[in-house]
């Protein structure tokens, strides 16, 4: 078989050492073109990028896998249309992105950032007694929307906070509920999000999550409530997060993922959404770097690499997507 990664050598050598003499690595750049000239006839791709260009326009593709959790660089309505492929995610950096996810509700939580930057220009005002007095974390309720690998890590990462938490889940069930005091519908959510201190989103971008945190969910939140997003930052209302957090009416977020991005990697001067974020102090604002740990990155293109290797050898592939549900 034939596997296309289209990235540098470092990358593609964990595949072709993974691999062996089972298949053959070939690589390309990102872009469409390059992808089809060298890798029109390959069976299988491992890239976080897979348009509708390529699915339709490489007649022996059957395997998709990506490097993460998120699938929304893969064209699935391709895919569903072709109907003889499938599609892997990987979740290996599920317990990285939870200690993410909690550090930014601490952050936000215990005004760090605003903190930190007074100090250093010899501001003393968020000493005892100041504007802003940290929230404490015991003995408050948080709500998960999203118990998969990612939303299961957290809980039990915050249990030790001694907290309730309560999990928002598409049916209301999940095979992670032993971590959680209740799991609940997402759609009925309301009552939990207005008992919520911290609500935090770890579920997939689908066409029903998409605005599910719209200017009515903002409103049903405590004023004094947190919102944490390490998901896909379309899951919620951008104009109607900044108006909240403008005028105060929540105490505050962590966003690690977000509306707009550089079309070159790691690009500069390129803001992160349509509205200035950046000049409130009340929410914390990461560049979409949760998943990003000293190991992680050979510990993701190895995981890939063994999972192709499953479906080379005719095993079942772990993390089969459910082309369906979108996840």
């Amino acid at each position: 078989m034939k596997v296309l990664v289209p990235y540098p050598d470092k990358l593609a050598e964990i595949f072709r050492t993974t691999f062996g003499d089972k298949a053959e690595v070939v690589q390309s750049e990102l872009s469409v073109d390059s992808m089809l000239e060298n890798g029109g006839d390959v069976e299988i791709i491992a890239s976080v990028r897979v348009p509708s260009e390529f699915i339709v326009e490489a007649p022996n593709l059957r395997m998709i896998q990506t490097f993460g959790a998120g699938i929304d660089g893969v064209d699935l309505n391709a895919v569903r249309e072709r109907g003889d492929i499938i599609v892997c995610n990987n979740h290996v950096n599920s317990a990285e992105v939870a200690e993410f996810a909690i550090s930014l509700l601490l952050a936000v939580a215990k005004n760090l950032i605003p903190s930190d930057r007074e100090l250093r220009s010899g501001n003393w005002i968020h000493r005892w007694g100041g504007p802003v007095p940290n929230l404490e974390i015991r003995g408050k309720k948080a709500l998960i929307i999203g118990l998969g690998h990612i939303g299961a890590d957290i809980a039990k990462r915050l249990k030790f906070f001694e907290i309730s938490i309560i999990a928002a889940t598409r049916s209301g069930a999940s095979r992670n509920d032993n971590l959680v005091d209740q799991v609940v519908r997402i759609d009925e959510v309301q009552p939990f999000v207005r008992d919520a201190d911290f609500v935090i989103l770890s579920l997939p971008l689908t066409n029903e999550s998409e605005g599910l945190v719209n200017r009515e969910f903002l409103s049903w939140m405590k004023p004094t409530a947190i919102l944490v997003n390490i998901s896909r930052a379309q899951i919620i209302d951008e104009q109607a997060l900044y108006d909240v957090l403008k005028e105060k009416r929540i105490h505050g977020a962590g966003i690690d993922v977000w509306w707009r991005y550089p079309t070159k990697w790691r690009g500069t001067a390129v803001p992160p959404a349509d509205v200035p974020f950046h000049e409130l102090d009340n929410i914390v604002i990461t560049p979409h770097r949760a998943a990003y740990s000293e190991h992680i990155e050979q510990q993701l293109y190895l995981f890939a690499a063994e999972n192709i290797l499953r479906f080379i050898n005719g095993e079942t592939p772990m993390n089969k997507i459910d082309l369906e549900l979108g996840y």
